[in-house]
This record gives C-alpha cells, sequence and structure tokens, in this order.
C-alpha cells in the first residue's frame, strides 16, 4: 500500500477528474470491492453486490476528508456500510413482494430485545412507518425461515403485545412450552437472516 500522504493525494486528483488517479484507486482497493460482493452475493448475486460495493467506493472517495480517518479505514466502512444496507433495502423489497403474492393467493439478546419491541407497546413518539416496516420483515424472515405451526402461533400472539403467562393460557400449554417455541423460532430466524446477510442490528 502506498503512504498515507500519497493515496491521500490521488484521492484528491480523483474527485477533481482524474481519471488515472481514479483507475489506479479502483485497482488498488479491489480486493476490498469483492470481499464486499462476496459476502452480500447471496441476497442479489454477485454482480449486483459488486456494483453497490462500486457506488459505495465512489462515494467514499467523492466524501473522504484525510483530517477524520486514513482513507483505507473510511473506504472499508463506506464500501461494507453501504453494500450492507443496499442489500438490505433489496432483501426487503423482495421478500416483501413474495410475502404479499402469497397473501393474494391464499436465545438471543439482541433479538430478544428487538421482538419485544414489536406490538402495541412501542413507546409514544417511534414513527409507525419504522414499526411497519420491522413487522414486515419479521414476517417475513418467519416465512423464509419455515416456522412450525406452533412457533408461527408464538410470533403471531407475541406481536400482538401479549405476554408469556397469556399465551399459555390462551394456547392451552405451559409458559415452559411457550418458552421452548419461542426459543426454536428466534433460532430459525436468526439464521434465515443471517444467510441473507442480515444482522439484528440492521433491523
Amino acid at each position: 500500500m502506498l503512504p498515507l500522504s500519497v493515496l491521500h493525494d490521488m484521492v484528491i486528483h480523483a474527485r477533481a477528474g482524474d481519471d488515472v488517479c481514479l483507475h489506479a484507486l479502483f485497482e488498488m482497493f479491489r480486493p476490498l470491492l469483492r470481499g464486499a460482493a462476496k459476502r452480500y452475493a447471496r441476497v442479489a448475486g454477485y454482480d449486483e453486490a459488486y456494483q453497490e460495493a462500486c457506488a459505495a467506493f465512489l462515494h467514499a472517495i467523492a466524501t473522504h476528508r484525510p483530517d477524520s480517518a486514513p482513507f483505507p479505514a473510511y473506504a472499508a466502512s463506506r464500501v461494507y456500510g453501504d453494500t450492507r444496507t443496499a442489500m438490505r433495502k433489496m432483501w426487503l423489497a423482495q421478500e416483501r413482494t413474495a410475502f404479499a403474492k402469497a397473501s393474494d393467493e391464499e436465545g438471543n439478546e439482541d433479538w430478544d430485545q428487538q421482538l419485544k419491541r414489536q406490538g402495541p407497546g412501542n413507546p409514544p413518539g417511534e414513527d409507525p412507518f419504522d414499526r411497519v416496516d420491522q413487522r414486515l420483515t419479521l414476517l417475513c424472515l418467519a416465512r423464509e425461515a419455515k416456522l412450525s405451526p406452533r412457533e408461527a402461533a408464538w410470533l403471531t400472539m407475541e406481536l400482538a403485545g401479549l405476554e408469556t403467562n397469556q399465551l399459555a393460557e390462551r394456547l392451552g400449554v405451559s409458559p415452559a412450552t411457550i418458552r421452548t417455541w419461542r426459543m426454536r423460532a428466534v433460532h430459525k430466524m436468526r439464521q434465515q437472516a443471517l444467510s441473507a446477510g442480515l444482522s439484528p442490528n440492521d433491523l
């Protein structure tokens, strides 16, 4: 890798329209772009992910400030972060389309906290569109994860804001059984999210 001062000069020249410097930067950071594309290829394919990584890299060149961070670290953060965001939006769009079509035809702590935030108990002032987005994401994950009828029943009632004891009473089972359904459902949904390149923090 070149000295940071030389690299930062190349970024400035590329930003000013120097195609030679721009091409050199892309060649230098191609492993970064390929790595990001490979990580998120499962969502929409390698080529689509690579294009998003390239767009993120261009954005990194356009917005980098040498006094804030070294360019390699800044570029890596932007490429992985922006590519992940783009792939997440693409995945959600695909899942919502499939979910709508299907409707017409018919122990992780982060995840625990996420599920508890759903339903009517959300604090005042929270954007209702965010709540809808989160709810749809969970429903899409549940469908793709192929939850059992009992696990799906747990999720439906959990989203309705019912507590474990209330669920147990309604379904005629013990609270321990409800916790078992919940543990299995959360595990399946987490695995489905990770396989799509998502994480609890993305939701």
